[in-house]
């Protein structure tokens, strides 16, 4: 059996949370990064805990003409995520049924592109949930869909939080482009809306990323390949208090970031009931409008457990 077909753990361990992100005029919850290669599988069942290191390492704001503007000073911005999973034998719509949340503790949130900011010490961030979380897997495709939200636990004061109640819906797929399933491309697009920021009328607009790879397994257990993603704002801030590069309504943002990813599962026991999974991708961002620009670095390890 192919172990990484159903083992995109990698991908799963950051899914998203509320550090780091400067992908939006007024940054969402959601970043790219976080998935990669497969990133349409859900895993076999099966209880999973996973750590996800994140750095986000920016000096440069691109302008609406594509304009890149180098100002002093640079911006770290770096996250660490505690994730609980767990993919159940339950079956609902013929897919499994599966759950899960991630404990983010991040030393920086961009709420805005901007490279002014102070970087503190860690806190706790904006919680996620994943309440539901189904997926599919037939032989030459899989697919998964979820809905998940955002608690606003982090500190706006320290910068370790939005302020604002954010969800996503999700569905995406990997396919796998020959009969032994060694060549794979996959494709998630992830939908994000917003509740109005605690104590103030303003709305971040909803946003549009969509996260994939394409890569080939080696030995069922090597996965190498390029991983990407592509975050568009789709509907303009509201509100008063926002921004003076929100208020001059200079047009909506974009951002794309392309690079190497590699992932491998190590067997802890020979039945596969236990297994650890390590994942590295380096992402250079390009094409960006009305954001920062930069690069994302983003490890992960992940064990199964049951």
């Amino acid at each position: 059996m192919n172990i990484l077909r159903k083992l995109p753990l990698a991908m799963m361990v950051g899914l998203i949370f509320s550090a780091g992100s400067a992908h939006a005029q007024l940054s969402g919850n959601g970043i790219g990064g976080d998935f990669g290669m497969k990133s349409g599988s859900q895993p076999p069942p099966g209880f999973y805990l996973g750590y996800m290191a994140y750095n986000y390492d920016t000096s440069r704001i691109v302008t609406q003409g594509g304009q890149e503007i180098s100002l002093q000073g640079s911006l770290q911005a770096w996250a660490h995520l505690a994730t609980i999973w767990l993919v159940t034998d339950r079956r609902i719509l013929g897919a499994n049924y599966s759950a899960m949340t991630i404990l983010p503790f991040n030393n920086l949130t961009i709420n805005a592109p901007r490279l002014d900011l102070t970087t503190r010490n860690y806190g706790f961030g904006d919680l996620y949930v994943q309440p539901i979380n189904l997926g599919w897997h037939t032989k030459r495709a899989d697919v998964m869909t979820w809905y998940g939200f955002f608690a606003p636990t982090g500190s706006q004061a320290h910068q370790t939080g939005l302020g604002m109640w954010s969800h996503e819906l999700a569905v995406g797929g990997t396919f796998y482009l020959n009969e032994k399933r060694t060549w794979h491309a996959s494709a998630l697009p992830v939908f994000e809306f917003h509740g109005k920021k605690q104590n103030s009328d303003v709305r971040v607009g909803n946003i549009l990323t969509l996260k994939g790879g394409v890569g080939k397994t080696s030995k069922q257990i090597l996965d190498v390949g390029m991983a990407y993603y592509a975050q568009w704002k789709l509907t303009d801030d509201s509100g008063l208090g926002l921004p003076p590069i929100v208020q001059n309504r200079l047009g909506k943002n974009r951002n794309f970031g392309l690079g190497p990813e590699a992932s491998l599962v190590l067997p802890l026991k020979k039945d596969l009931t236990r297994l650890m999974i390590f994942d590295i991708k380096y992402f250079f961002e390009t094409g960006t409008v009305l954001d920062t620009k930069g690069r994302v670095l983003v490890m992960t390890i992940t064990f199964k457990l049951l």
